[in-house]
């Protein structure tokens, strides 16, 4: 049996957390005006989404996904994180250079940004297969428990 991650709820989790934890963000910062790095929302929505795969995961198949197909996960959510990223980021600074018309280098802008992705989604990809096989662990946990539980009822 082929064994899948479910990346298309993973990609809509994850969206879903970004949109979700901006508008807490926004709120916060317009309130008490403490702010939220949006890195940090980034981090949190992308592991918020791991943890519902891995929860799936168990779910889908009762059993926790091995090394090896947990890295595989991890790179494909991943791939799925970047390309959400991106596509936002490019929105973002599209529309900030069409509103102020500034002339900003971005061969140099790149220069640093583009090294900085790539540190992040490497240490996003390693943390997100910890997150995917402990969520999986965690409902194999929570299941086993309810078994044992509705065994005992009905001794």
């Amino acid at each position: 049996m082929q064994r899948k991650v479910g990346l298309v709820r993973f990609g809509l989790v994850f969206t879903g957390l970004l949109i979700a934890l901006a508008i807490v963000t926004a709120l916060l910062g317009a309130l008490t005006g403490f702010s939220v790095n949006g890195t940090v929302n980034q981090i949190a929505a992308v592991m918020g989404a791991a943890t519902d795969a891995g929860r799936q995961f168990y779910k889908r198949y009762e059993a926790i996904p091995d090394s090896g197909f947990a890295w595989r996960a991890s790179f494909q959510m991943t791939l799925v994180e970047t390309v959400i990223s991106v596509f936002i980021g490019g929105v973002i600074l599209w529309s900030l250079f069409a509103q102020s018309g500034a002339g900003l280098q971005v061969s140099s802008l790149m220069m640093l940004i583009v090294p900085l992705f790539i540190f992040m989604f490497a240490v996003s990809w390693v943390a997100k297969r910890y997150v995917f096989r402990s969520s999986a662990r965690h409902a194999e946990k929570a299941h086993l428990k309810k078994l044992e539980k509705s065994s005992t009822v009905f001794e």
